[in-house]
């Protein structure tokens, strides 16, 4: 686990924030390049991308410190402490998606064959943002006697909680989850013919895959939802069941329409 990589003087670089950073960069890089090819304006891409950025760290933020407020009661001044982890995923995904869409209709570009210009970047971008995690020690997974089990140090969070135990590395799994889907939007993107169906695809295969990969996570009991047949279900699961139909019916929605409008 290395939450700091380095320091110059008061300079700290840390490994989470590095993540993001690399993320930003070559997400964008890889939207510009889909924009050109789909004869996208690329400043207002742009401009999408950080309305983008900004409103998935917002939301995400705002969803963790509104699911921990007890924490953050007694030091309000942390909620700004990025660097040191707490996001909630689904918080990003809605703030993020609602907030690039509005911004594209706004600059008057298509809004969903824009959405599907940054999709494989999405893809790649939460690759990169679960190393961040797994650098920081944050989203750890539950103990495991699986051979790759991870052992992180006493004073961090899973240390803290399960001592020398080894967890999954739950944030590596979520990581490798991220290229694989980068990969098939990536490769299969020009086959999607109705505008907008690449990015739902993306969201509900995002979706789906989470439901199985968090029962490797360790969760406090306030994220647990309700209990089937004797396991335990979490609220991201329940999200992520919510967002896949969701994500079905918007696919429906926007093929019906392009066989309208033809």
């Amino acid at each position: 686990m290395y939450p700091e990589l380095f320091h110059v003087g008061f300079i700290h670089i840390r490994s989470y924030g590095l993540m993001m950073a690399v993320a930003f960069v070559v997400g964008t890089f890889l939207a510009l390049r889909e924009s050109r090819r789909l004869s996208l304006d690329e400043d207002k891409v742009v401009n999408v991308i950080l309305v983008t950025l900004v409103a998935s760290v917002l939301g995400a933020r705002m969803l963790y410190v509104l699911e921990h407020l007890p924490e953050f009661r007694r030091e309000w001044t942390s909620v700004l402490a990025l660097w040191q982890g707490g996001l909630t995923l689904y918080g990003g995904v809605a703030a993020g998606t609602f907030a690039g869409l509005v911004a594209a209709k706004r600059m008057k570009l298509p809004i969903w064959i824009t959405a599907d210009a940054l999709t494989p970047a999405l893809a790649l971008g939460t690759m990169f943002g679960r190393i961040g995690c797994f650098l920081n020690g944050c989203c750890y997974g539950r103990p495991t006697n699986l051979p790759w089990g991870v052992t992180f140090p006493p004073d961090s969070f899973a240390g803290l909680e399960f001592g020398n135990a080894r967890v999954h590395p739950s944030q590596l799994y979520f990581a490798l989850a991220g290229f694989v889907l980068f990969v098939f939007t990536w490769s299969t993107r020009k086959r999607f013919r109705v505008p907008g169906t690449l990015f739902w695809t993306f969201m509900i295969l995002f979706a789906l895959i989470r439901i199985p990969l968090d029962f490797t996570r360790a969760y406090e009991p306030g994220a647990l939802a309700l209990t089937v047949w004797g396991v335990d279900v979490t609220q991201s699961q329940v999200t992520s069941v919510a967002i896949a139909l969701f994500g079905a019916l918007m696919i429906l929605r926007l093929r019906r329409e392009a066989l309208t409008a033809s």
